[in-house]
């Protein structure tokens, strides 16, 4: 019984992962208290300290504007999955470089 209820509560690598992008959205979400909302001054931070490398050719201003599609003056977490795909997309090419 104690196996069978070892294996029922492991977690995945992807389950991991997706919590860590959850996790990591509401670090820099929380500092002005909405866990929905990423703000400018906030998201920049998060790029540059989380994402150093995708960065580093791209402006985190216009990268912000581009996420921000509904235009509220922030990133919902919607939107950050939109910068998350591109992100991995980016590293999946990068991955098949020989």
């Amino acid at each position: 019984m104690s196996e069978r209820k070892s294996l029922v509560t492991m977690v995945s690598e992807l389950e991991k992962a997706l919590s860590n992008l959850v996790d990591t959205y509401h670090v820099y979400s929380t500092i002005k208290g909405n866990h929905h909302a990423l703000y400018r001054d906030d998201f920049k931070k998060m790029v540059t300290t989380e994402c150093p490398q995708f960065v580093k050719n791209k402006n985190a201003e216009n990268l912000f504007r581009e996420l921000d599609v509904n235009t509220d003056n922030a990133v919902n977490f919607e939107e950050f999955l939109v910068m998350v795909i591109k992100v991995g997309v980016a590293a999946h090419k990068e991955s098949h470089k020989e």
